[in-house]
């Protein structure tokens, strides 16, 4: 049964009218269908409302799967041109969600590669998101993992994933997200047992290591490794853990987190509570060559600090890193000026990175959350390098913090964006957007510890890259400059080279591991975009 939302209950006071803030006004919303039991009506009103506004809530995000598809579209048939058809119409429909929808990297183009999952392979599934019955995460879910079966065989698994999705007299919620997961795997062996075999020993090459910030002046160390190396690294940490003496105050969590450590650098034992080597007072200073950078914005007592790749830290945690700290002083005055050598050269000096990732904070992109350490430093005004005293020069008024991704669409003349005298970042679109609108206009502001020195010392500098960005000027503009593979080409080698590799496997069970066939796209997304 499909059902619009009734209207509120007799004994439920209405809300208090939205007073909307300066800059905005109110919008009244379409009503969204959605599948409800037949027995709806005879729930009591209170189940009624809980039940449609969990409905409605997943047909909203049915909503803006169809958003993601169209932008899609939208960009697929601009760059269809000879001379746009470089440009990955994937990476421009991220970049139109990101800005819209305030979405990071990773959620935008998550958006657009299930929107076209499930809208070109899937749509009896899609159809279950659209009205309401699965949320949008578990729409990721289903796409994830189908992603890397083969085209002929999607329709049947489309049909087997519905009819075990789909309502029926006795199952009135969908499946929560575990349950969901096991039903899939289950589905796609049977349904493609040959690829099936092929993803699980591509996936042993998905290892990473990632620094995850926590509250408290904490983090957390995440690793994804294969089984057998994940047990081989708990078992040394364990049997470092227990070498602790009888009279250790730390607990047993602590000596692991303290083997852990003694791991990566190198000790064959525990750290003392200090983290000092037990026989060898020097073997901290040693084994520690990593640099930790941190920025002081001039707080007292040490509360304005902030580590480089971690966030702000709190006085007690400063004051332990004071002990070995040396601190270093550039003048903001010699960074702005465009008259010195430095400013000439298209590599910015040391002193003159960490300022402006220590302003920025991430990338300005709209929504971005790429910490501004993993980001690029793009001349908002392109580095002239056969004149470099024209323009574009490497100063702080006129470098932005970029990741790899965004400087590529603001490379390829997709955006455009320059420096407000505030110090805030004005993006538009590029000459190349797909639905160009010169109207547009969406500010980001800076959100590093030095974000309170933003402002360009030079404002002719900003009006000069204003001028650039609305006429066009700041991006190569070049199809030359550019042969990555499209994000949709890629993933077809990436399917037709998973089943070749199948094959390979099947046929020769006994001759030990086989080399999977090189593919013949390459699939690296990190080459510099300049």
């Amino acid at each position: 049964m499909i059902a619009t939302p009734p209207p509120a209950s007799d004994d439920v006071e209405p809300p208090e009218a939205l007073i909307p803030p300066p800059g905005f006004t109110t919008w009244t919303g379409p009503a969204l269908p959605v599948l409800v039991p037949e027995a709806f009506a005879r729930w009591d009103p209170g189940q009624q409302r809980g039940y449609l506004a969990q409905r409605t809530i997943c047909a909203a995000e049915g909503r803006t799967l169809a958003y993601a598809y169209d932008c899609v579209r939208s960009a697929t048939d601009r760059f269809a041109t000879e001379h746009d058809r470089h440009r990955d119409p994937w990476d421009a429909a991220a970049t139109m969600i990101g800005a819209s929808m305030a979405l990071s990297r990773h959620g935008a183009s998550r958006l657009v590669t299930t929107a076209v999952e499930l809208t070109e392979r899937l749509p009896r599934t899609a159809a279950l998101l659209a009205t309401g019955w699965i949320g949008i995460l578990a729409a990721h879910t289903i796409a994830e993992e189908t992603a890397l079966v083969a085209d002929h065989l999607m329709p049947e698994l489309d049909r087997r994933i519905s009819d075990g999705l789909a309502p029926t007299r006795r199952r009135t919620h969908p499946p929560r997200l575990g349950p969901l997961r096991k039903m899939l795997i289950k589905t796609v062996a049977a349904c493609d047992p040959l690829g099936a075999d092929a993803r699980a020993r591509q996936a042993r090459r998905d290892q990473d290591v990632e620094l995850v910030p926590l509250r408290d002046d904490r983090a957390i160390i995440s690793a994804t490794l294969t089984a057998e190396d994940a047990l081989e690294i708990a078992d040394r940490i364990e049997a470092l853990a227990r070498t602790a003496s009888a009279d250790d105050p730390r607990p047993l969590g602590q000596l692991r987190a303290a083997g852990l450590l003694a791991l990566s650098r190198g000790w064959a034992c525990l750290p003392d509570p200090q983290g000092e080597h037990p026989a060898d007072p020097e073997a901290r200073s040693a084994a520690r060559r990593v640099i930790i950078h941190a920025y002081d914005d001039g707080t007292p007592d040490n509360r304005g600090i902030t580590l480089a790749g971690y966030g702000p830290i709190t006085r007690h945690t400063a004051e332990e890193l004071q002990r070995d700290a040396r601190r270093r002083v550039n003048a903001l005055s010699e960074l702005a000026d465009p008259d010195t050598a430095a400013a000439r050269r298209h590599t910015p000096s040391e002193a003159l990175a960490r300022f402006c990732r220590g302003r920025d904070g991430t990338c300005v992109f709209p929504g971005c959350q790429t910490s501004a350490e993993k980001s690029d430093l793009d001349h908002i005004v392109p580095f002239d390098h056969d004149h470099p005293d024209q323009g574009g020069h490497t100063t702080c008024d006129d470098l932005g913090t970029l990741c790899r991704f965004h400087h590529r669409l603001k490379t390829d003349g997709v955006w455009a964006y320059y420096r407000e005298t505030d110090g805030s970042y004005v993006w538009i679109h590029g000459p190349h957007h797909p639905d160009r609108d010169p109207a547009t206009r969406i500010t980001t502001f800076p959100t590093g510890p030095f974000a309170g020195h933003a402002a360009p010392r030079h404002p002719e500098a900003s009006r000069l890259q204003r001028e650039a960005a609305e006429a066009g000027e700041t991006g190569s503009g070049s199809a030359e400059s550019r042969r990555r593979p499209h994000l949709r080409h890629r993933r077809d080698v990436e399917r037709r080279n998973l089943r070749a590799q199948a094959r390979l496997w099947r046929q020769a069970p006994q001759t030990g591991p086989v080399s999977p066939p090189t593919p013949s796209t390459p699939l690296s997304d990190e080459e510099p975009p300049f």
